[in-house]
């Protein structure tokens, strides 16, 4: 093909509600339209664009797919707080769809939260270390009671299940904040969507406490790799946490990705393991 004819291709038309919905998405990109705005009516955007209502529905279905915007029965179109959600979901379905595992997960996770920390490292500030540990002395609370209960033989409440996720979480979240890159901030709830809860071995030596101690290690091994401001320290730091022993990692390779993996291995030799691996 010559090179003049590279141009010869007609280009694209944007029918009414592609244009509208074009122009209404450059003010939501832009920040004109902010997250809980509400849009013009229905008769107001016919107005101002002098087109039809179909032209306005139609546009409106294109933002929704887009996701900037929700319909709220009776009250109207509204710009959506974010995309995140529907991005996560996505991210999921797509990645069941392709037979990933609980392994493909944590082996990503393996190779990108390293490099996290060490940014956060460089960029985090006194306010955002702080943050951070709060939520892992809240989250020390939530699973020490986790813990009580199932030692008593009560199984937890989905509520109980919830808070546990949630704590954890929202460590996470405040870590990817502290990382101040956006790419990172944008990603940390979908990729934190992905990781389910694991279930490890009983140990007959095990209490609430000790397993306390456990994940208590992992968390402020992760602050205290970002308080040394070193990056190379904290990501050497990093990789030491996130050591798994091989039946681990099997078990997890054969986990379906969404599912809780059953690890043959206790917490307890899990902390020997680490130990050895230094």
């Amino acid at each position: 093909m010559a090179k003049k004819d590279l141009f010869s291709k007609p280009i694209k038309k944007q029918t009414m509600p592609e244009q509208m919905a074009e122009t209404i998405k450059e003010l939501i990109l832009s920040g004109e339209l902010e997250a809980g705005d509400a849009l013009p009516t229905e008769p107001e955007l016919c107005e101002q664009f002098e087109v039809s209502r179909a032209v306005v529905r139609d546009a409106t279905r294109i933002l929704m797919a887009l996701g900037l915007v929700e319909v709220k029965h009776g009250a109207g179109v509204f710009v959506t707080e974010s995309q995140s959600s529907a991005f996560g979901e996505a991210l999921l379905i797509a990645l069941r769809r392709s037979g990933a595992s609980a392994w493909d997960v944590e082996h990503f996770e393996q190779i990108m939260l390293p490099e996290l920390i060490a940014l956060a490292a460089t960029a985090a500030t006194d306010e955002e270390i702080a943050e951070i540990q709060e939520n892992i002395q809240t989250y020390r609370q939530v699973i020490v009671e986790f813990h009580t209960r199932r030692f008593e033989g009560i199984s937890p409440l989905p509520a109980e299940m919830q808070a546990f996720r949630e704590g954890s979480q929202n460590i996470m979240r405040a870590i990817f904040k502290a990382s101040h890159n956006r790419v990172f901030q944008q990603l940390a709830q979908p990729l934190l969507n992905l990781r389910n809860l694991r279930t490890w071995q009983n140990d007959e030596y095990d209490t609430p406490e000790s397993l306390t101690e456990i994940e208590m290690n992992y968390f402020n091994g992760l602050v205290d790799a970002i308080a040394s401001r070193d990056p190379d320290l904290a990501r050497k730091h990093v990789h030491l946490l996130m050591g798994l022993p091989p039946v681990a990692i099997e078990t997890m390779k054969q986990t379906p990705i969404g599912e809780q993996p059953q690890i043959p291995f206790t917490l307890s030799k899990l902390k020997e393991f680490l130990i050895n691996n230094q």
